[in-house]
């Protein structure tokens, strides 16, 4: 008798608990869903002759939901002696949250392909 009770008793903690969870989890949904929009841009620079690419996000109406963002940066590498040639070599910055800015910077003898902002 005391077996059954104790298989009920767990049973009505347990739906309790989902029900609880339940509740949290759908008053949770719209506040994540109002999330701030962002817009990204890439900067390039130089630094000591080499390219540097910074990126930064601004709140923007227009912009999308952005929890990460890092600076890419294609660069020519320039290889050979003599007979020289360029090689494209991309450059990815570390992730950083929309109110940091990420930087990347391009090695010696190296030429600015392109910048661009990845995001998340």
């Amino acid at each position: 008798m005391n077996v059954t009770w104790g298989k009920k008793a767990a049973t009505g903690v347990l739906a309790g608990l989902l029900i609880t969870s339940g509740l949290t989890l759908a008053t949770a949904a719209p506040a994540a869903a109002a999330g701030v929009k962002y817009t990204c841009k890439a900067t390039p620079s130089l630094s000591l002759g080499r390219p540097v690419s910074t990126s930064a996000c601004k709140k923007s109406a227009k912009g999308k939901s952005v929890k990460k963002h890092r600076a890419v940066l294609v660069c020519d590498v320039v290889r050979g002696r003599g007979a020289e040639h360029t090689i494209p070599w991309t450059v990815k910055g570390s992730w950083k949250k929309p109110s940091q800015k990420s930087s990347v910077k391009c090695g010696f003898s190296s030429f600015l392909r392109s910048v661009k902002v990845e995001t998340k």
